[in-house]
């Protein structure tokens, strides 16, 4: 940022601070002209060039490092009330940020944790919540807020754990932090709060700083971005799923998916960053096919994706492949998508899984297509998944074989090796997680 300062008024009184923005940046030959530019802009401001100072000081740019604090535009729900796959739609803006992303990218969202999971906790162990201890940049912050912004409170690892046994000495937590299955059979669906509140796991911390010394750094999650720059200038969006469980008899929830479904509003600040992905990009040539595979929240970049190709006015035909449980509770961007589909610019392909006595999923919406998907293929289409990785994303590659085996008439290890050659051409793209 540079920041000039030098001069005195007539009355005296003290003279303006003139910032230019820390993007821009002054042509060598226009710096001389400074003086002129003041005393255009002042006529009461006496500037002689002797007395101007420059001071530079330099910004460091928003990354993962140092998060812009995103004012929130809105959150609203996408699924309908009483869907079992309580979906939302947030919008941030980035303006002021000099931050950008292209369609594909992921956004990195700074969570909060839960205020009142916090406050158990704290009451659980004995600590002042006002005591002050340091936070993870090395900042003092009392012991409530160090916990709600900075420490992972909820994820069980076995370095906190075996930290936390340090402290109370526990024969149970010995013996289980010596057993690999027992020790990954114990810590999914726990937290901190539960070794806080069990008789055989409690311990006794002599002070706030000595508890926060054992805790982890509260990480980043990160989401594929739901909207396209072009489409949105300034705005950035996500298409978030809400992960709410009940373990050990008590109600839990993703700490970042919770944080945006119930804590944020228009108006509040989300520290976030964009982390690019260049192993998820639309084709260069706006006329070539593609074909999306999206169920669930895996819908997000490819609404990314139409956005842009609307904005370009691109040509190239667009098949998206989306699925839910219940079509009276689960669709996802319908305002959207129903006059994309009537328009003709994009073929819709959904499989509402619970709607019928017999389970229905986007693979299987693929067999039935296949034929088609196999034209699309060999006239040059793109192919791109995004969602779960343990599941769909084997399922819909194992379909898509079978498809280029069957169409394509290919042995097994011809098709593979046709999806190989579509992925040295980045015409099979993966988003999985």
């Amino acid at each position: 940022m540079l920041l000039l300062c030098g001069g005195f008024f007539k009355d005296s009184t003290p003279p303006p601070l003139a910032f230019i923005p820390p993007h821009y940046q002054i042509p060598p030959t226009q710096k001389r002209l400074l003086p002129r530019f003041f005393s255009d802009s002042f006529p009461d401001l006496h500037l002689p060039p002797i007395t101007l100072q420059l001071k530079y000081t330099t910004m460091e740019p928003y990354s993962m490092k140092n998060p812009f604090p995103a004012t929130v535009l809105g959150v609203r729900p996408v699924t309908k009330p009483g869907s079992a796959k309580e979906t939302i739609h947030v919008d941030y803006s980035l303006e002021g940020s000099g931050l950008s992303y292209t369609t594909g990218d992921a956004l990195g969202v700074i969570p909060r944790n839960d205020p009142a999971l916090v406050d158990q906790l704290i009451e659980a162990l004995g600590l002042d919540p006002a005591a002050e201890v340091p936070t993870t940049d090395g900042t003092p912050a009392p012991l409530r807020d160090a916990l709600i912004n900075c420490y992972d409170i909820t994820g069980l690892k076995k370095g906190t754990l075996t930290k936390w046994n340090a402290v109370a000495q526990s024969d149970k937590l010995a013996a289980i932090l010596e057993n690999k299955d027992e020790l990954k059979n114990f810590v999914w669906g726990r937290d901190l709060l539960d070794l806080a509140t069990c008789p055989d796991c409690k311990a006794c911390f002599p002070d706030a700083a000595a508890f926060v010394a054992i805790l982890p750094k509260l990480t980043p999650r990160l989401y594929s971005i739901a909207s396209s720059p072009d489409a949105v200038p300034g705005q950035v969006s996500l298409c978030v799923g809400a992960v709410r469980y009940t373990s050990h008899d008590r109600q839990r929830g993703g700490v970042c998916s919770t944080f945006m479904a119930d804590r944020i509003q228009a108006g509040d600040k989300v520290k976030v960053f964009v982390h690019c992905n260049k192993n998820f990009r639309l084709p260069e040539d706006g006329s070539t096919p593609i074909i999306m595979v999206g169920p669930g929240t895996g819908i997000a970049p490819f609404r990314a994706f139409w956005q842009q190709r609307i904005a370009d006015n691109a040509s190239g035909p667009m098949w998206l492949f989306f699925g839910n449980p219940y079509k009276a509770t689960d669709s996802c961007y319908e305002d959207e998508l129903a006059p994309l589909v009537e328009s003709g610019k994009l073929k819709l392909s959904v499989a509402w899984s619970r709607d019928q006595a017999y389970k229905i999923y986007v693979q299987n919406l693929m067999e039935q297509a296949g034929e088609e998907i196999w034209q699309w293929l060999e006239n040059g289409a793109a192919f791109y998944m995004c969602g779960d990785a343990n599941r769909m994303a084997k399922d819909v590659e194992k379909e898509l074989l079978a498809i280029i085996s069957k169409y394509g008439n290919r042995s097994e290890e011809e098709a593979a090796a046709y999806l190989a050659d579509m992925k040295a051409a980045k015409r099979y793209q993966k988003d999985v997680y």
